[in-house]
């Protein structure tokens, strides 16, 4: 990476951090919602341009995430094959979660919410299952890990 392209990465981190640093300081410091001053459930004014700008630094993140992930795909067709067969066993994992997930309605008194409803219990039933799953599979790989190393 050239020094120039180095250096304006640099600032452009301070500056997003520094940005990060004067909302923190509004939302802990700054005013609240009135009616709410005084109470447990006090509620900065900033609470939403302080979400807003959680979700734009995600989707910075992420957009550079995907953007290297590919450069780096195209450059490196050897390693390719290790990515897409990661991409596979994640598939995998969703496939199934998706296949053990239930979208039973649930019968809860006093419960009048829109959220209780088949799709949406399918899909958290599915991100429970893969983050079992996922915490399954970590902790064979370092069973796996550990019981290599004595046979090397």
């Amino acid at each position: 990476m050239s020094n120039l392209s180095s250096r304006l990465i640099t600032i452009l981190l301070w500056v997003l951090m520094a940005l990060t640093a004067v909302l923190i300081v509004i939302f802990y410091a700054g005013p609240v919602v009135e009616g709410t001053e005084g109470t447990n459930y006090e509620e900065p004014i900033i609470t939403n341009s302080f979400l807003v700008w959680a979700y734009i630094l995600l989707g910075i993140t992420v957009g550079l995430t995907v953007i290297f992930s590919l450069i780096g795909l195209f450059s490196n067709p050897k390693g390719a094959k290790k990515s897409i067969v990661a991409l596979v066993v994640v598939a995998a994992v969703l496939v199934v979660a998706w296949l053990l997930a239930d979208d039973t309605v649930l019968h809860l008194p006093h419960y009048t919410g829109k959220d209780n409803v088949p799709q949406t219990l399918k899909l958290v039933d599915t991100g429970l299952f893969t983050t079992y799953l996922l915490a399954g599979l970590a902790i064979l790989a370092i069973i796996y890990s550990e019981i290599s190393k004595v046979f090397k």
